[in-house]
């Protein structure tokens, strides 16, 4: 019922004229709403009469996939996030699935959890320092798991290693620590390398660990994005991703190429995306595949 509703969005989308059709009003609705969910946090805090209006931030996303020697895929995603610019200027509240919390997630397979089964976060970030190259980030959280709340703390960084005018470097790390003892820490190496305001190239390399599995997980990958008008793209490039058990035994999980056409069709909030892709998996013994993904989005963004 939820991929029928979102094609008929899609359809309706696609034939609306320039007046305000339903499917604007509804989305303004749902923005609105947001906002007002969002000011009224900041409201009840801080009573003041201010002019100040919080914004708002949300993303909902759908994804269906089919690769040969493997079932038909599909998954949904979200993200919600609410700024609460009186109560302090950088505050945010930021409720998402497992999904968007994880930086891994590249959806080479997608998430088929029922929505009940799947981990939540609830997380409130309060607290930032920017310093020369540094900028850090740090909050709590609640990750909600079938019924199970475990309270986090969550620091995230960035050091600007090397800025530019073509080359940027940074290295980026997300820790965070559970009160039911796990430890999860993720390190990425980035550098973007613009050609012209049309043309750039993306260089990802990642490490991740958690000491829930005794797993660590490497990604690497480069990928070219070129601008094809302001709400298309083209994305091009090729990865592979990796582990190993107590840091030995390093074991590739897949090579891939892989491929993304995005257009924002319908004013600046909805969206399709189009992802051919080849991929030699270790479950496969590395035997080629062909893989066609195809996601359907919708922001509100509002304030």
């Amino acid at each position: 019922m939820k991929i029928l509703t979102l094609v008929s969005l899609f359809i309706v989308a696609t034939y609306a004229q320039e007046k305000a059709s339903f499917i604007d009003v509804y989305h303004d609705d749902l923005c609105k709403i947001l906002v007002e969910t969002s000011n009224s946090i900041d409201n009840y805090f801080i009573e003041e009469n201010s002019s100040i209006s919080s914004t708002t931030h949300a993303k909902f996303s759908t994804s269906t996939a089919l690769e040969s020697h493997h079932n038909f895929e599909k998954d949904i995603r979200f993200r919600l996030r609410l700024n609460l610019p009186k109560i302090q200027k950088n505050l945010r509240l930021i409720f998402e699935d497992e999904n968007n919390d994880d930086s891994l997630y590249d959806r080479t397979t997608l998430n088929d959890k029922e929505l009940l089964e799947r981990s939540y976060y609830l997380r409130l970030e309060y607290f930032r320092m920017i310093k020369d190259k540094l900028n850090i980030v740090a909050g709590t959280g609640l990750r909600i798991r079938q019924g199970n709340l475990v309270p986090y703390f969550n620091l995230r960084s960035r050091y600007d290693i090397y800025k530019e005018k073509k080359i940027e470097s940074a290295l980026y790390n997300r820790f965070r620590f559970y009160t039911d003892g796990e430890i999860e820490d993720i390190f990425e190496f980035n550098s973007l390398y613009t050609i012209d305001s049309f043309l750039y190239v993306m260089l990802r390399n990642q490490l991740s660990f958690s000491n829930r599995n005794n797993l660590e997980q490497l990604y690497h990958d480069i990928t070219v994005t070129k601008k094809l008008h302001k709400k298309r793209q083209l994305n091009i490039g090729v990865g592979v991703s990796s582990y190993l058990k107590n840091f030995k035994k390093y074991n590739v999980e897949y090579y891939h190429l892989h491929s993304l056409y995005h257009h924002l069709f319908y004013k600046d909030w909805i969206y399709y995306q189009v992802a051919p892709s080849v991929l030699w998996r270790e479950s496969n013994n590395f035997n080629i595949s062909y893989r066609l993904m195809l996601n359907f989005g919708i922001f509100f963004n509002k304030g």
